[in-house]
């Protein structure tokens, strides 16, 4: 491994750690802003390892987690198709065969769960359907930094789907 893929690797594991920090905090606007410095880490990890549809998916990402930090004037339906028209744009232009088209799909549902604004079932979705996805395109493109996300992404998910059983979680779309 040599000294690129080295700082490659390092922006994965910054994402990771982004990624975790996002599914301890209950208030989802702060969540969505972790979700953002996790996607721009992932951004510069899978362009330095060539893996071009899981980089502009993770771009389009940031434009996600800005718009829902914004607030309900851009949680306006249309700006939520201008962002799934955006994931399938990005997949079309790098599409590169099965593993363009897997990673699109937690992308597009988990959009639309985010718009909705229920922690819950972000947190489930994360769970049961996103990690698995993105854990198998990971392995397949050798992103450590992303290998590792995933998995303690699934950790963490776990983790606050027992702390916040009792308090509840946050359901506002602010």
């Amino acid at each position: 491994m040599d000294f690129y893929d080295i700082i490659a690797q390092a922006f994965g594991i910054l994402g990771t750690v982004s990624y975790l920090i996002s599914y301890q905090i209950k208030k989802n606007r702060i969540f969505f802003i972790f979700q953002c410095f996790g996607s721009l880490f992932f951004v510069l990890n899978f362009f330095m390892l060539g893996a071009y549809t899981g980089c502009l998916l993770n771009l389009v990402n940031i434009f996600r987690a800005c718009a829902l930090v914004a607030g309900k004037r851009f949680r306006h339906p249309i700006v939520h198709i201008a962002v799934q028209l955006l994931y399938i744009a990005v997949t079309v232009v790098t599409f590169d065969g099965w593993l363009s088209l897997l990673v699109l799909a937690p992308q597009i549902v988990m959009t639309y769960i985010m718009w909705q604004g229920n922690g819950k079932h972000i947190r489930y979705t994360q769970l049961l359907f996103v990690s698995p996805i993105w854990l198998t395109h990971n392995v397949i493109v050798t992103s450590i930094g992303g290998i590792a996300c995933e998995i303690f992404t699934i950790t963490s998910t776990l983790i606050s789907i027992f702390r916040f059983r009792r308090s509840g979680y946050d359901t506002s779309a602010k």
